[in-house]
């Protein structure tokens, strides 16, 4: 009756809404400025409404207790040795650094993965590719809620003062969303996984999985400072290790391999090389020392040196980029090289 009503009439919209506005009379301008306001409010709080119900990327999940029955469900989870020791590292990354469980659980996948090297160097090769991977995530998850914190906390800041109604229950700052300190832990943690591929053998999956990981390098060139210096050390450890696996399969390796070894160091490359250029110490502490940034170039002159020239060009390209756009950084310094590409070049070019 209400629905026919409104149909059947519709001047009595047009009245109710005259009233509505007529308390706001006081001008042209300042009408058309309430109204605006009115406009963006409601906006604003379908936006919040609307974000409110997407699901959090930093909420996990609690790890799946594993029990027998899931024992086909992956190579990973193939006998209870292989859902134990995943079971103990999934542990690890979740539980916090601060407290004092964390050593306790972080031994014991120690020692798990001792026992391991003794007899069954290949689980710890599977088991630790898959928490290799996961810790990835997790970190690039917690990278990416830092920054929807850091945007919704900048607007809320902005606009509290006009509407204070609208952020009720919405209290999240960017500090609460965003644990600084996590992100660090993950990242020593990869860190960490990848000395224990590489005791086991398998570092080479790690080199690819971190080259690949474009989603959290593209994050790490604007995180906090300790974040990158955390960063920068995992990816000064792979990249040597990358260099050193691209010198000795490149021996007896064929037309092919080289193509896929090239590839897999261009992606390295122009995955984390930003991150090298960009990367400020802003800690006590120097992101690496004297000794390590003169070999980390060396390693880059190599691995770069190493690829088809066009190749070359573009991850040279790539380095000034971002070389020429860092004011506090002037590492790492390729311009001697950059030099001496262009002239065999230009020489190239003569013959």
């Amino acid at each position: 009756m209400y629905k026919e009503g409104a149909k059947s009439n519709p001047a009595s919209l047009a009245a109710a809404a005259a009233l509505f506005l007529l308390p706001l009379s006081g001008g042209a301008s300042d009408l058309l400025r309430r109204t605006l306001l009115c406009l963006l409010q409601v906006f604003l709080s379908l936006v919040f409404l609307l974000l409110s119900l997407l699901p959090s990327p930093v909420q996990l999940h609690p790890i799946p207790i594993p029990t027998a029955k899931h024992k086909h469900s992956s190579s990973v989870d193939s006998t209870c040795a292989s859902r134990a020791l995943s079971h103990v590292l999934s542990v690890v990354s979740l539980v916090p650094v601060s407290s004092r469980k964390y050593d306790i659980v972080r031994s014991l996948a120690d020692c798990l993965l001792d026992e391991n090297l003794r007899f069954n160097a290949e689980l710890n090769q599977r088991v630790l590719a898959d928490a290799f991977s996961q810790t990835i995530c997790r970190l690039e998850a917690t990278l990416s809620s830092g920054e929807l914190g850091f945007i919704g906390g900048a607007v809320k800041k902005g606009i509290k003062r006009w509407w204070p109604t609208v952020l009720v229950g919405a209290e999240v700052s960017s500090e609460e969303a965003f644990d600084a300190s996590k992100a660090e832990k993950l990242a020593a943690e990869l860190l960490w996984i990848g000395e224990k591929l590489v005791v086991s053998g398998a570092v080479e999956e790690a080199v690819v999985g971190w080259g690949a990981a474009t989603g959290l390098s593209h994050r790490a060139v604007s995180a906090d400072a300790r974040l990158q210096v955390a960063l920068v050390r995992v990816t000064v450890f792979f990249l040597r290790h990358a260099n050193l696996t691209q010198s000795e399969e490149a021996k007896g390796a064929v037309e092919e391999q080289e193509r896929s070894i090239s590839t897999i160091h261009m992606s390295f490359l122009k995955s984390w090389l930003p991150l090298l250029c960009r990367a400020t110490n802003g800690t006590e502490t120097p992101t690496l020392n004297s000794r390590e940034k003169v070999e980390t170039v060396r390693i880059l002159v190599e691995m770069i040196a190493k690829l088809s020239w066009e190749q070359q060009e573009e991850v040279l390209a790539l380095w000034l980029h971002h070389f020429a756009a860092s004011p506090d950084s002037d590492w790492p310094n390729l311009e001697s090289y950059y030099a001496q590409w262009y002239s065999d070049s230009h020489k190239l070019f003569i013959n």
